[in-house]
């Protein structure tokens, strides 16, 4: 019977959180980016403070949702510690609607790969134009764009798979992050993010909230260090260094006999 009322609960819960969202993307849009435009001419000076607006209203958001007992988060604290210090390449497994959410609540200097939709969307277009966003619709820019940003000092947030995972099927990652990789002689940084249970997932309607409330991991898988796989770029050509390092991604973001970073 508990259970059941949780879960009655929880779905108008939900659904209020995300309503939360979305209104407060369009009072962004409406006035604290306007503000920023007029405020600040400086670009650069612009972007970082529109992604500390983004990380604190992420941050506050995500406080809502685990105030209205629809998830609990879990961060793994050495990561945390990480993601607040240092310039990261960030590649992330991707198993719910709010991932992103997540890592840049984060983050107060992220950057990441936006689908060109969010450019045009009402609500949102406003954060990713401001932030500086780098829009996944660039061609042979993109590459060059995410090397310009991680020498800059961002910290770079990429989701190897493209889209959600989908339900019963195995991931299967896309070979562009290891491409940055070699590109701009950057290691990489896995970070796995898991739900339990499933929820928010691809083909799953937010209202479908499960038995219990859904409890989000997020952790770092030790890092990948690019030096070997430039060597092996030199000795067997791009492709195949670039396949080598997407294989070695997968197995951290998603096997198993590779374990976590200890928590401190």
């Amino acid at each position: 019977m508990i259970s059941l009322l949780s879960r009655l609960w929880r779905i108008p819960a939900t659904g209020f959180g995300f309503l939360t969202f979305f209104t407060g993307g369009i009072l962004f849009r409406l006035l604290v980016f306007p503000a920023l435009n007029l405020l600040l001419r400086d670009a650069r000076k612009r972007e970082l403070t529109a992604r500390s607006v983004v990380q604190v209203s992420f941050a506050l958001f995500l406080r809502l949702l685990t105030l209205l007992q629809t998830l609990k988060l879990e961060v793994d604290p050495a990561l945390k510690t990480r993601l607040k210090t240092e310039p990261l390449f960030v590649c992330a497994s991707h198993p719910t609607l709010i991932d992103v959410v997540i890592l840049h609540s984060l983050i107060g200097n992220a950057n990441c790969i936006v689908k060109s939709a969010l450019r045009d969307s009402f609500a949102l277009s406003s954060p990713v134009k401001a932030s500086g966003y780098i829009v996944n619709d660039s061609g042979p820019e993109l590459i060059e764009d995410c090397c310009r940003s991680l020498a800059l000092g961002d910290t770079l947030v990429v989701f190897p798979e493209g889209t959600r995972s989908a339900p019963g099927k195995p991931p299967r990652l896309h070979h562009g992050a290891a491409a940055v990789s070699l590109a701009c002689g950057r290691s990489i940084t896995p970070v796995r993010i898991t739900c339990t249970p499933p929820a928010l997932m691809k083909g799953v309607a937010w209202y479908q909230v499960p038995e219990r409330k859904m409890t989000i991991s997020v952790q770092a898988a030790p890092d990948i260090d690019v030096r070997p796989f430039l060597k092996l770029q030199n000795e067997l050509g791009r492709p195949a260094a670039v396949r080598r390092l997407t294989q070695e991604l997968k197995k951290r973001l998603f096997a198993q006999d590779h374990p976590l970073e200890s928590r401190t």
